[in-house]
């Protein structure tokens, strides 16, 4: 693969200041982390999370925008004395977000490379992620501002898989490098370029990329012919992107941009964790991109997870209610509006759902309505992952889906977003669970058929697919388990499995069907 140097700007890039709210970052046992866990515990129980190795599964990190949000009492800028956040009792639902739970180590058992992500880091492994034909994930950063405690990024902050850092002029070599090889493909062949382009085998051996990707979905030496689409969007991740200083970041949106993508995203939770950061010397340097870069759109998603993230509360904890909504936090209603401004900027919504955080159907329904009603489209509500320690935090799929049912009723489709789990097999959407079939009918199915489903059964669709999407759309079938926390607790009771291929979907059925015929 070749090494082309990402874009460096001839122009400086105006500063946001970073260190303006400095983080706490590190092991439990740090007198700076120490003194403030036992403002919110007591010694004894800090002692006991540092002998059961919390800290060993993540170390503890939070800023003073969302500490001030956790304990509540506000916060004012230090050199003005202006008032930053207002004083608002402490929010027990962002306490759970960031502060340690001692029951996270005491069940380890989860995915140790959450959805098997390093098997489709191809070229660049650990630095990006390339599951989706037309998307490349790039690893960008590798700190946040604050922690999750259920981070889906576990691996990449204890290095457990060896993930790590992609370069910027990495990233452009390889998506330059992917694109064109498909590209001389097309032109020599007649396809589409921006379509799908049909790869033979002799291109296989050619293009060391497209055979390497090929490899990760087929046998390649057996299929003589492989589908694929272009990068047309890059993904910036980490970690968050959003910690990185103005210049770097730019840096690596003009490498996404240079490499002929249409759409570079950044995903973070920093609007939540530090809306500070979203400020005029930001959105300077949004405008400087675009200048440069003029047909390529920035997509953020924001990670808010729970209302009392930007919405204002009274000293007794209610929310104000004004005409047509409710009052915003102020320094996060600046920080939206500044990027919904942007005519060539968007911004959408996404957040797991997680336990004693925003398993509540109240207050999931209001995170919809008000982030519409500012212009930032809710995307997902995504099922917590199997990642190590997931027990402590995940609610059972099937409670989940009625909790976000619940709270989808009254919300425009305009507001709504989709509840589904961002596994191996691409993002499994949950679509129904059905309690099970009425007597008056499962008495006309044959035996086995009704056994398989007397006790109700739950529906996925493949919303997303790996690779040129060979399943999207398809289904996959399970009878229901109202204890599972993620795909695998259904694994072994799967009906029809539309993940797989050809006759395997089928194999549950054929398997039940000739248990009837043997029966009749």
């Amino acid at each position: 693969m070749s090494t082309a140097v990402a874009d460096k700007p001839a122009f400086e890039i105006p500063r946001t200041d970073l260190e303006q709210f400095p983080i706490t970052r590190g092991r439990f046992d740090a007198k700076k982390v120490e003194t403030l866990l036992q403002k919110i515990y007591s010694p004894e129980e800090v002692a006991e999370m540092k002998a059961a190795g919390v800290d060993k599964r993540m170390v503890f990190g939070i800023n003073p925008h969302y500490l001030a949000l956790v304990l509540g009492g506000g916060l004012t800028d230090e050199a003005t004395g202006a008032e930053i956040l207002p004083d608002m009792p402490a929010s027990t639902a962002l306490l759970a977000l960031v502060m340690p739970r001692l029951g996270e180590s005491f069940d380890m058992s989860g995915e140790t490379d959450p959805s098997n992500q390093n098997r489709y880091a191809g070229a660049l492994q650990g630095k990006l992620l390339h599951k989706y034909d037309e998307i490349v994930l790039a690893y960008s950063a590798l700190a946040c501002s604050a922690h999750c405690r259920y981070c889906y990024r576990l691996d990449l902050f204890n290095g457990s898989t060896g993930k790590s850092l992609v370069k910027p002029e990495e990233l452009r070599a390889y998506v330059s490098e992917y694109n064109m090889a498909l590209k001389e493909i097309s032109l020599r062949t007649g396809q589409e370029y921006n379509g799908p382009t049909t790869v033979g085998q002799e291109d296989m051996e050619k293009y060391p990329l497209l055979r390497q990707r090929a490899s990760f979905e087929y046998d390649v030496a057996e299929n003589e012919k492989h589908v694929f689409f272009p990068v047309n969007e890059v993904l910036l991740s980490g970690g968050d992107p959003m910690v990185l200083t103005n210049h770097k970041l730019y840096e690596y949106m003009s490498a996404a941009a240079a490499a002929d993508v249409s759409i570079v995203r950044i995903g973070t939770k920093e609007m939540a964790f530090r809306p500070e950061r979203f400020d005029d010397a930001f959105a300077e340097t949004l405008r400087m991109f675009h200048t440069n870069y003029p047909n390529v759109h920035v997509n953020i998603v924001t990670h808010f997870s729970h209302p009392d993230e930007f919405l204002q509360r009274t000293i007794q904890g209610r929310y104000i209610r004004q005409d047509n909504g409710y009052k915003w936090l102020r320094v996060v209603e600046d920080a939206v509006m500044r990027m919904t401004s942007l005519p060539f900027v968007s911004l959408e919504n996404q957040t797991p759902m997680i336990f004693r955080v925003n398993n509540d159907a109240q207050a999931l329904h209001l995170l919809h309505q008000e982030l519409r009603r500012k212009n930032v489209k809710p995307k997902y509500i995504f099922q917590c992952r199997e990642i190590e320690g997931h027990k402590a935090f995940a609610v059972p799929v099937e409670e989940a889906w009625r909790i976000y049912t619940e709270s989808q009723k009254g919300v425009s489709d305009t507001a709504r977003s989709r509840f589904a789990m961002s596994s191996e097999w691409g993002k499994l959407e949950i679509i129904s669970v059905v309690d099970g079939i009425p007597h008056e009918f499962s008495s006309l199915l044959p035996e086995e058929l009704n056994e398989a489903l007397h006790g109700g059964f739950i529906i996925f669709k493949i919303h997303r697919s790996p690779y040129s999407a060979e399943t999207q759309s398809d289904i996959v079938i399970a009878r229901r388990n109202p204890e599972a926390l993620w795909i695998s607790g259904y694994e072994d009771r799967i009906i029809y499995d539309g993940r797989r291929q050809g006759q395997e979907r089928f194999k549950a059925l054929v398997l039940i069907a000739a248990m009837s015929a043997g029966n009749g």
